[in-house]
């Protein structure tokens, strides 16, 4: 089994003369639901905020850094939100927070090391660290969603006409005032509509709710664009 690490907003814990005590956990996060207790009926009533609603979570990971010189720089290098990315699963990275104190002790009089403890709070989704986005060139071509959940599309539409419409996931998007050939970013996520360099907000224009992708093969539909390419933003649990 290679070392443990972590990866926190683009810096390898390694290059920084961190060790990990051991590897991280793998978590996934708790389902967010309220438990009601109804006078006479046995048990109680779980009740769900919607699909795929989950708690964010605390990772906690101890940590030895080799050199009291540069404890200094390992506290100002842990702190404030970024990307998170865990031995565990090197291919994801996890919107965190770090948040506590981050407190190094000496740890041997005979040798440099220095130990603490440092807590992410982590969002509940993972995210792939690279990934490939799909084409869709023609009404009824599908785009797979190989997540655990929905997710959220940044689609780029080349206009073939000066209104076009965009379903996926049960969802359908129309924008109107268009340049054909012209290309358009539709952030689902951010519910934004831009031109191409993202200086010209086309929000405005667009009426209906933002195509998501469920879990596995999506039908995508509409019209009035020639090509439509899919960062399919991929969820993980």
């Amino acid at each position: 089994m290679g070392q443990s690490f972590f990866i926190w907003t683009d810096v390898d814990c390694r290059s920084m003369g961190i060790l990990l005590a051991g590897p991280p956990s793998i978590i996934r996060g708790e389902e967010r639901v309220k438990h009601v207790t109804i006078p006479g009926r046995a048990g109680e009533l779980t009740l769900t905020e919607g699909d795929c609603i989950f708690q964010g979570y605390i990772q906690t990971v101890t940590i030895h850094v080799k050199g009291g010189y540069r404890v200094r720089d390992v506290q100002n290098w842990l702190k404030g939100a970024g990307y998170v990315t865990f031995s565990g699963e090197p291919d994801r990275k996890q919107k965190a927070r770090v948040i506590g104190a981050v407190t190094l002790e000496k740890h041997s009089r005979n040798l440099d090391f220095y130990t603490g403890e440092v807590q992410f709070y982590c969002k509940p989704f993972k995210e792939l660290l690279i990934s490939s986005p799909s084409t869709v060139t023609s009404s009824g071509d599908t785009v797979r969603n190989n997540g655990d959940v929905n997710s959220r599309p940044l689609i780029t539409a080349t206009a073939s006409g000066t209104s076009m419409t965009i379903s996926a996931g049960g969802n359908t998007l129309t924008i109107t005032g268009l340049t054909s050939s012209s290309v358009y970013k539709i952030d689902c996520e951010a519910g934004i509509v831009t031109d191409s360099t993202g200086t010209t907000n086309l929000t405005a224009n667009s009426s209906g709710n933002f195509p998501v992708l469920d879990p596995g093969s999506n039908e995508v539909t509409g019209s009035g664009w020639s090509s439509l390419v899919f960062d399919r933003r991929e969820r993980f649990l």
